[in-house]
């Protein structure tokens, strides 16, 4: 190739893996399988290697994760959480192992192997036994300090009494298991919803989920792999596994001491052979030199370990002929494609259909009707278009494109600014929109109007009885009872449980809703600071952003609702038919924080910062995000903000340490 080829194909590899990268760790979603990523990555490592001139300062191959999310607070990690070195190659196992024996000719050198969790890595930190921080691994320097979300859907011990030292680090993975993730996808295909593609995807959005109630049935759990702490605690790497568990951590169910490249890799072809009875998806095994201090003696690269390995299986994958793709809408009106090709079995299932996810990903693959397409499972669950063999296209073949119009309703669809996905605007009209709104208005977590199902729901859209949620109330027993299906009994209930749903407090009409963004906790948030929809509909962007959980893209989705003249119709329709519109005012001599403003800051001994909020929340308080002159009080822990508290010393504002701050609530 050309010098100027070359600097292109490096310009073009750092383009795509940037790109995967931000779907991987921003949007949780994997276009690509690990495998052809890190083919990806192998290629554009090689090409730098032998043009060092021509590698960009930024290269992706200089990256550990990823940068730390907006919204978090940015927590530095005490030693790095580097990245593994990667291998599908026996060969390559076996010269890293003569590389660490070559290190210590005189001396004894065992391996540690361990199945590779395919989950999100997290670092806990202890003092004086107590559970202090989690933080996630970020770009291996700093991550996001996500306890106040591991605390709703994450068990680990948070009082160790036995503890080994006064302060410790345990590293690991959080993960979904198979049988929660099945189950999650299963309730969301009978609900419509679009399936999950894998456990590892869902884990890392639910650990940084807004909505953090809304994703305390998710059941995330922890495998330990690392201790830090005093270097004579734990000689081995075999020894700090066994501590975890002594501490009350789980480990991976199946690791093994190995002596040698044999061993080592007869391990991998047991674990490749086990791993499906494992509770937890694995994609390979981590091969570690046992004894730490050699592992300290073999030191580190920039981005990996030397004293460590990641055997990588390459991932099961099918051909089959592409013999069509459709366009699914969803409850909020984005439209997916769909890939259907030949029955074709894989990991176990057959399958039939695969999700392209959005215009962009099916242009990159430039499909055509006829191709021989590349299949793949997510995680061995969800199939997924990996590629496409061009070379047997046919030269009459029919290109895919994606539409220009709405499948169910012929509306010309919009894309934001910014934004992937492509959107049929028609929420008036629009079937499967009207569908998903009404259903959603009446989920158990929302009006909790249960006898109004998927079928309830067409029959009442096919006779014109109900376009919106408002319309439920406007309802009349011989109108029901004269539609198919049903009988004096099912009418009477399902009336019953609509007039019923009239009581559901506001915070719950708020998610009912279904404004964009706003889940279970956002809409408790914003009930309890406006107290009641009149007040919250003259709220300004400013005053949405002071609400913690709330940022730019959820206040400007609450306004858009807000102002926009179908929804006031919907609105003021469900107002007259006496829905719960605001929120009873609490009573000051029973509530001691009624009408005053907190702000929390640092970590507290005595309670996680959620159970902070919760305590300030119930004894009719409010807890805001940002200091301001609307602050009655700070609440300030160990490690506090220091903007945050000078900001507080500035404005006057009384600053209460924990003691001081039980000592009011009692």
């Amino acid at each position: 190739m050309a010098p100027s080829d070359i600097s292109k194909e490096i310009k073009r590899l750092v383009d795509v893996i940037r790109y995967h990268n931000e779907c991987y760790f921003q949007k949780g979603i994997s276009e690509i399988s690990d495998y052809a990523y890190d083919q990806l990555l192998e290629r554009l490592t090689r090409l730098e290697e032998a043009h060092p001139h021509l590698k960009l300062p930024d290269s992706p191959t200089e990256v550990i994760g990823q940068q730390p999310s907006k919204g978090f607070e940015v927590v530095y990690h005490q030693t790095p959480m580097l990245s593994l070195a990667k291998t599908y190659s026996e060969v390559e196992v076996i010269q890293f192992v003569e590389r660490a024996k070559k290190m210590f000719p005189a001396a004894t050198i065992d391996f540690v192997c361990e199945p590779k969790i395919d989950g999100v890595a997290l670092s806990i930190l202890y003092e004086k036994g107590r559970l202090i921080r989690v933080v996630t691994r970020g770009d291996g320097e700093k991550g996001d300090d996500i306890t106040r979300h591991v605390a709703q859907c994450l068990p680990l011990p948070q009082k160790i009494q036995a503890a080994p030292c006064d302060a410790f680090e345990v590293r690991g993975e959080a993960f979904m298991s198979k049988t929660v993730f099945k189950a999650l996808n299963s309730a969301r295909k009978a609900k419509g919803e679009p399936l999950w593609a894998n456990p590892r995807n869902i884990t890392a959005g639910t650990l940084k989920a807004l909505d953090v109630d809304a994703v305390k049935d998710r059941q995330l759990a922890f495998y330990g792999y690392g201790f830090y702490g005093p270097s004579y605690i734990c000689p081995t790497q075999q020894a700090a596994l066994a501590l975890l568990v002594a501490l009350g951590f789980s480990v991976p169910p199946t690791y093994r001491v190995c002596h040698n490249g044999m061993e080592i890799m007869a391990y991998v072809a047991y674990c490749a052979e086990y791993k499906k009875d494992l509770p937890v998806e694995v994609d390979g095994v981590v091969i570690k030199v046992n004894k730490l201090d050699q592992q300290d003696r073999m030191g580190t690269t920039a981005k990996s370990p030397r004293w460590a390995i990641a055997y990588k299986y390459q991932p099961e994958r099918a051909s089959s002929i592409l013999e069509g793709v459709t366009f699914q809408l969803g409850r909020t009106g984005i439209v997916t494609p769909v890939a259907h090709f030949s029955p074709l079995p894989l990991a176990g299932t057959m399958v039939r259909r695969a999700s392209l996810y959005n215009a962009d990903a099916l242009a990159r693959l430039d499909l055509c009707l006829g191709d021989t397409i590349f299949i793949e499972k997510g995680g061995e669950i969800i199939p997924k278009v990996v590629g496409v063999d061009s070379a047997l296209r046919h030269t009459d073949s029919q290109p895919i494109r994606f539409i220009c119009s709405c499948p169910a309703c012929g509306t010309l669809l919009h894309r934001a600014a910014g934004v992937v996905a492509y959107y049929c605007p028609n929420k008036q009209r629009c079937l499967p929109q009207l569908k998903g709104a009404l259903l959603h208005f009446s989920h158990r977590k929302a009006m909790d109007i249960d006898t109004l199902g998927p079928k309830t729901v067409d029959v009442l859209l096919e006779a014109k009885l109900v376009q919106t949620a408002a319309d439920l109330y406007a309802l009349r027993y011989d109108a029901v009872n004269d539609l198919e299906g049903f009988q004096a009994l099912s009418t009477q209930k399902l009336l019953a449980n609509i007039q019923a749903s009239k009581t559901r407090p506001f915070d719950r009409v708020l998610f009912a809703l279904g404004i964009q963004h706003v889940g279970e906790t956002v809409a408790r948030k914003l009930a309890l600071y406006f107290r009641s929809m009149e007040r919250l509909q003259a709220a300004t962007q400013a005053e949405l952003l002071q609400l913690p959980d709330i940022g730019e893209r959820i206040a400007q989705s609450i306004l858009d609702y807000l102002q926009d003249p179908y929804q006031q119709t919907i609105l003021n329709a469900l107002q007259s038919a006496g829905v719960q519109f605001a929120l009873p005012e609490p009573v000051d001599s029973l509530l001691p924080f009624s009408s005053k403003n907190f702000v929390i800051s640092g970590t507290f001994q005595k309670f996680t910062r959620a159970e902070c909020t919760k305590l300030i929340e119930e004894a009719g308080g409010r807890v805001l995000s940002a200091i301001s002159t609307k602050v009655d009080y700070f609440v300030a822990g160990t490690k506090v903000g220091p903007s945050k508290l000078t900001k507080a010393m500035q404005c006057g504002i009384p600053i209460l340490e924990e003691d001081e701050f039980i000592k009011m609530m009692a």
